[in-house]
């Protein structure tokens, strides 16, 4: 039974939730009820433990209240093989009910029947029913549908290894399927999603339907639109190596409210990088979380994260520097007055590089100065010498803006913004004319604005309609439509 304290506790969760359409935080509930957050992460366990709540522990806003179970109408293709591959299954001609919450955010699945025991030790059985998220590329160790001479089907574990593909079971009185790149056609159809048992209780319900089921790939790039979606589900739609730069700034460690919404950076690196053509590069604005006078770290993790596990090199860091409002943390911390802004690579070197319109003037330019002797790396020293300095010299690692008074009132009605500038000077650099820019977070869309502006392609995207619908109007009321090439 339900006490009085934890019914209280569930009524205000509600009534937030109907009040802001996502949930409160921990430290919102602590400060409502007057409470530790010990206390209240307690009160949130009992719940929990009597099915009254979910706990989301990978987001922000993550406490859910399960509703009564809806069901998903899923195209069943057929029956695939859990042994050696059968033929192609066919166009469905029935679907089954399966609960809502089995199906991925994209709700993009299909359902195949399971014939044979090679997956049996990853419990997926004979006569079992899985569901498939249509894909075409999978990472090593995750269980793929894999069409094998446009005509065989099965159910593995996928490896791509050094000249084959090898098929594992996850059975081991059986052997994998090796297959010598070149030697024969291969596809991966889909990853597997989840099982559903083969119990009288629990098989679902077939109805009959006209759905095909095809990967819902983008025909071309959705061209200079703010889409409204899930940036990682939507870049899954994009063709490989067909984004020129990204710029943009993710909503890291829950510092600003983003309407409830989070997201995984990791999965994101990865769909960045399969979109970027090669020598394309990603900047990413972004700063650390600091709780309990610790930073968080997010930055560094994820700079070692996208070149160590999803194949970019770092280009350079850039510091942002901050020229805005003083700072109100002097007693207890120094202020805050910069970002780093890491530069990621796709490839060996950059595709387009023109920094002329980064210089900025030298104190000495255009006069001709003794230079002081210098010792280069191998140790050889360089006498003293006359040098002519040039009027304009190379910008370093440390980017200045002015943030206060920077943009409209409705770019600012997002809650965290960067300069107006910021992306012209990334585009300017390493974007070629005419090419394409996209950002995965537009939020008050600043990067789509300055892409317009100078004559590129954007694609701005955010989960939050508010948001995108803050990115339209700036599209429509600050950009110059005559320079979008």
């Amino acid at each position: 039974m339900v006490t009085k304290i934890q019914k209280g506790t569930l009524d205000f969760i509600k009534s937030y939730l109907r009040k802001n359409s996502y949930s409160p935080t921990q430290e919102e509930m602590a400060k409502h009820f007057r409470r530790s957050l010990s206390s209240i992460n307690e009160r949130l366990q009992k719940l929990e433990e009597r099915g009254e709540i979910r706990l989301n522990k990978n987001r922000h806003r993550g406490i859910e209240i399960p509703e009564a179970v809806s069901m998903v109408q899923v195209p069943l293709l057929g029956t695939i093989t859990a042994g050696q591959p059968m033929t192609l299954f066919e166009a469905p001609t029935e679907t089954i009910a399966v609960p809502a919450a089995r199906i991925p955010q994209s709700g993009d699945v299909y359902a195949l029947r399971v014939q044979g025991e090679s997956m049996i030790e990853e419990n997926i059985n004979d006569g079992d029913i899985i569901l498939v998220k249509p894909q075409s590329v999978a990472e090593n160790g995750q269980k793929v549908v894999a069409l094998i001479d446009n005509s065989e089907t099965t159910i593995k574990k996928f490896y791509n290894e050094r000249g084959q593909i090898r098929l594992q079971p996850a059975n081991k009185t059986m052997a994998p399927i090796i297959i010598k790149k070149g030697e024969r056609e291969f596809a991966i159809r889909g990853v597997f999603v989840d099982v559903i048992r083969n119990e009288s209780a629990t098989t679902p319900t077939t109805f009959k339907t006209n759905y095909q089921v095809v990967p819902r790939k983008f025909g071309a790039l959705p061209l200079n639109k703010i889409i409204c979606g899930d940036a990682v589900e939507i870049m899954k739609k994009f063709p490989d190596n067909s984004v020129d730069i990204v710029v943009t700034s993710p909503p890291y460690d829950g510092i600003r409210d983003y309407k409830g919404f989070s997201f995984d950076l990791h999965a994101a690196g990865k769909e960045i990088y399969r979109i970027l053509k090669e020598g394309g590069v990603a900047v990413m604005v972004i700063q650390d979380q600091t709780k309990n006078f610790g930073k968080s770290l997010t930055s560094f993790k994820t700079i070692v994260d996208w070149c160590d596990n999803v194949g970019f090199k770092l280009f350079e860091t850039v510091i942002y520097r901050k020229y805005g409002a003083e700072g109100a943390w002097w007693s207890k911390r120094f202020r805050v007055d910069h970002e780093y802004m890491p530069i990621f690579l796709k490839g060996d070197r950059p595709q387009y590089f023109n920094k002329e319109h980064l210089k900025i003037p030298s104190k000495h330019g255009g006069k001709t100065l003794t230079g002081g002797g210098t010792r280069l790396t191998n140790g050889i020293r360089i006498n003293t010498r006359p040098i002519k300095i040039n009027p304009m010299k190379c910008r370093g690692t440390i980017w200045e803006y002015m943030t206060a008074g920077d943009g409209s009132r409705l770019k600012h009605q997002h809650p965290a913004t960067f300069p107006n500038q910021l992306p012209y000077d990334f585009i300017q650099c390493f974007c070629p004319s005419g090419g394409v820019v996209l950002d995965p977070f537009v939020g008050s869309g600043t990067t789509a604005v300055a892409a317009k502006n100078l004559g590129r392609k954007y694609i701005g995207i955010d989960i939050a309609k508010e948001y995108c619908g803050i990115a339209e109007k700036r599209m429509k009321l600050e950009t110059n439509s005559q320079r979008l090439s």
